[in-house]
């Protein structure tokens, strides 16, 4: 593997597939590849067959917690800002750190193979096809590009609409029809809510139950009151005692839930079955939908009974339109020579549990290097836990930066297989508790990994050990803000490490404490007055 200084003097070229924030921490030899023509992805609204958001799609987690260690979201942002905002705000990254001209927008890969010691990518740039050659490829692509359809059992005789979410793009396309949506997250919460008002009848047909929860608890985003301090005991607990940690997770899912929602049982829609398996569903509006009507929980489909007509398992059988498939994506590497692609290894237990509902399991050394080439392959985006997405975007990307840089090593490949192995026994283990994500992965050990990877210091200095101690001993001020203020993306870019320092990092960080603060002292004074 390449040592510092050969990396600095002789750069490797990298070749990134699909705009993840990986193009920005690779720096200058890194070259972006997107089948669009503008950067954002999925956030960008489309009606054009490609997965994106819905127009009034808001996002789920703050603007304070949910943005990029190095680059806050602007001041005129609502706290949860809606998807526009987001894909402006992707936009406004790509033009401050100048990532334009490294960009091929509109340039769609069409295959990806290693010849020669070199990873060959096969494109079709401005000038017609062509094959460029680099030292190193990051798959980006995601895990939302190929849709989830379940094989429901005489669909083929189904004469009304059946399509995937993807497709979903305007509710007022479905006025006056009967639509059962099916599935149970927020996607499915997303687009019942926005039927409301077009569609003559709304199902959501599930076969799992799930906790709800709001963006908001007693005018405060519910992500404000996470901090340092909490994540660092929930590890500790979930290492060394997960029974109980799941019990105190699930004690105050369920108390927020109770006390946000009067969820009445015969909705067949929560609580869910225990353990880590099971995503929540954040929604403001999907419970006084289900409580007045507006929306039905109905159990799974069984089959589909005749031309209209769908079966449930439960015996059930009602009349139907258009059923829409909020059932998620398939990890789709295909453009890889399959011998690199990590979905296609065998493993029967995996694709015997019901859970895995037949979606691919990908078989990487932490979710993010491939096997068989982890000095020149590795993927970004292929991890699914709950937090903040772009953090561990950027996150993964210093990991694997500071990795194929020298500054951090991978071990030995034995150690490598048998960490792809146990995860793998792992998340087929949650399966067959229920559905799950193939990409899930255990939060707590695979963020201490990257930041030691990454070299953030925040391990050494925020933890228990004599660093944390010291750093403690130094400037108490700053770590309780640290370790009990708003858990805040920035305090990754805040110590001198490996990768490079912000010296935005402490200002934003105490911006964003201020603003929750002055959230807090609001809320106080309107319950006093």
């Amino acid at each position: 593997m390449p040592q510092p200084t050969s990396f600095a003097t002789n750069p490797p070229t990298v070749a990134v597939i699909g705009l993840e924030p990986a193009r920005r921490r690779l720096r200058r030899p890194a070259t972006g590849f997107d089948a669009n023509h503008y950067v954002g992805g999925l956030w960008k609204y489309t009606t054009s067959d490609h997965t994106s958001v819905m127009q009034s799609t808001v996002v789920d987690i703050s603007k304070e917690r949910g943005c990029f260690t190095d680059f806050p979201f602007g001041e005129g942002v609502r706290t949860h800002p809606a998807a526009e905002e987001v894909w402006e705000y992707l936009e406004a990254y790509k033009r401050a750190f100048g990532l334009g001209p490294r960009c091929r927008l509109g340039c769609r890969v069409r295959g990806i193979s290693w010849r020669g010691g070199k990873w060959v990518v096969d494109n079709d740039a401005e000038g017609g096809r062509r094959e460029e050659f680099f030292d190193k490829v990051v798959m980006a692509t995601g895990i939302n590009s190929q849709p989830n359809v379940l094989d429901i059992e005489g669909v083929e005789r189904f004469e009304g609409v059946c399509l995937h979410s993807r497709g979903f793009k305007r509710p007022k396309d479905f006025d006056g029809k009967r639509v059962m949506i099916v599935g149970l997250g927020n996607t499915a919460a997303d687009t019942a809510t926005q039927l409301v008002g077009h569609a003559s009848r709304i199902w959501i047909s599930n076969r799992h139950r799930s906790h709800i929860i709001p963006r908001t608890f007693k005018g405060q985003s519910i992500d404000h009151g996470l901090t340092h301090r909490v994540g660092i005991f929930n590890y500790l607990f979930w290492y060394y005692a997960p029974s109980i940690a799941e019990k105190i997770d699930n004690y105050f899912i369920t108390k927020l839930q109770t006390e946000s929602f009067d969820i009445q049982p015969e909705r067949n829609i929560s609580p869910p079955p225990g353990g880590k398996a099971h995503m929540l569903i954040i929604s403001d509006n999907l419970v006084d939908s289900l409580q007045g009507g507006d929306v039905e929980s109905v159990a799974g489909i069984k089959k589909f009974a005749s031309a209209k007509t769908v079966e449930l398992l439960d015996g059930t059988q009602i009349g139907v339109d258009v059923v829409i498939w909020c059932t998620g994506y398939k990890s789709d590497f295909s453009l890889l020579d399959p011998k690199f692609d990590p979905t296609k290894h065998s493993n029967l237990d995996w694709h015997n549990i019901s859970g895995a509902k037949d979606k691919p399991s990908s078989r990487l050394y932490q979710n993010i290097f491939s096997l068989e080439k982890p000095d020149s392959l590795a993927f970004v985006g292929t991890r699914v836990f709950p937090a903040p997405a772009f953090q561990t975007f950027d996150l993964a990307s210093m990991a694997l930066a500071q990795i194929w840089k020298g500054n951090a090593q991978l071990p030995p490949y034995a150690e490598m297989e048998r960490w792809a192995d146990n995860h793998l026994a792992w998340v087929c283990n949650l399966a067959k508790s229920g559905g799950v994500f193939p990409n899930a992965i255990d939060g707590g050990p695979w963020q201490k990994w990257v930041n030691d990877a990454a070299g953030t210091g925040v391990n050494e200095k925020l933890g228990y050990g004599l660093e944390g101690w010291r750093c403690w001993w130094r400037d108490r001020k700053l770590c309780k803000l640290l370790m009990d203020g708003t858990y805040s993306p920035h305090m990754f870019r805040l110590f001198e490490g490996r990768r490079k320092e912000w010296k935005g990092a402490m200002e934003a960080i105490e911006k964003a404490n201020e603003v929750v603060r002055t959230g807090i002292r609001q809320r106080t004074r309107k319950v006093t007055e």
